[in-house]
């Protein structure tokens, strides 16, 4: 019995260093699988940072590429800015050398009534509507024109045939005669104008232009006139209070 004892404990311990060997051989296989794992993880940390670094080097360099062209950009601006001021300044100069020009030489067209002395004066707050001189072709109002008898303060309306009626149909800033005699005030901003419309002129305060009776065709309205205001003008031929008053446009048309 002793010895069977023996013989049972012998083969126990004969299985328990075998099944350890296995575990043993299992554990350096796996030993050996996590190094070639940390190994691979290794080589790709590395390739990463070489590659983080080359992209790092390329956005440097965008970012470089980025401010010279942002500095060349600023100079084709402030150079582009510099010659549209100098173009602008020498073209605002040669229109007004050329605007001085035709003032002086009397290039600009004028519409109205002749501008003389005449025997009649007064009034006040009137609006005259020159029914009797059209203008002759579309183009561009730019000042008024007239022989002003006291200081005074005036719009230059543009009316126009619409539906059997007139229409105002632009209106002008005010405008300030300083003095008497013969003066042109230009307008701030010049007017277009068509052809066949007429000038109305109104005075806020003493008309300070002098008129004659029964010759021309200018008529007369005491209401205030606005953009949009609409008139009935008949014919004038044999009107009593049609006038010619010293006063007309100027300006450039077709």
């Amino acid at each position: 019995m002793r010895h069977i004892f023996i013989v049972v404990m012998i083969a126990s311990l004969l299985g328990g260093c075998a099944g350890s060997g296995d575990r043993l051989r299992r554990l350096k296989e796996e030993n050996k699988q996590l190094h070639e794992n940390l190994t691979l993880a290794h080589q790709d940390i590395n390739t990463l940072t070489a590659e983080k670094a080359a992209l790092n080097e390329k956005v440097a360099d965008l970012i470089r590429v980025s401010g010279t062209l942002q500095r060349e950009k600023r100079a084709r601006v402030e150079e582009a800015d510099q010659l549209r001021k100098a173009m602008r300044s020498f073209a605002q100069e040669q229109m007004e050398t050329l605007r001085e020009f035709s003032l002086r030489q009397d290039f600009f067209d004028y519409i109205g009534a002749e501008l003389v002395n005449r025997q009649h004066s007064g009034d006040e707050n009137l609006t005259l509507v020159d029914s009797g001189n059209r203008v002759p072709g579309n183009g561009t109002l730019l000042a008024v024109r007239g022989y002003f008898i006291v200081p005074c303060r005036l719009r230059l309306l543009v009316l126009r045939p619409i539906e059997e009626q007139w229409e105002v149909v632009q209106v002008s800033a005010p405008l300030q005669v300083a003095t008497a005699g013969l003066e042109q005030i230009d307008l701030e901003v010049p007017m277009a104008v068509r052809a066949g419309d007429i000038l109305g002129f109104m005075f806020e305060g003493p008309v300070g232009i002098p008129y004659d009776e029964k010759t021309a065709h200018t008529l007369l309205f005491s209401d205030p006139l606005r953009a949009g205001s609409r008139l009935h003008i008949p014919d004038t031929k044999g009107m009593p209070n049609r006038r010619a008053y010293s006063i007309g446009g100027v300006g450039l048309f077709q």
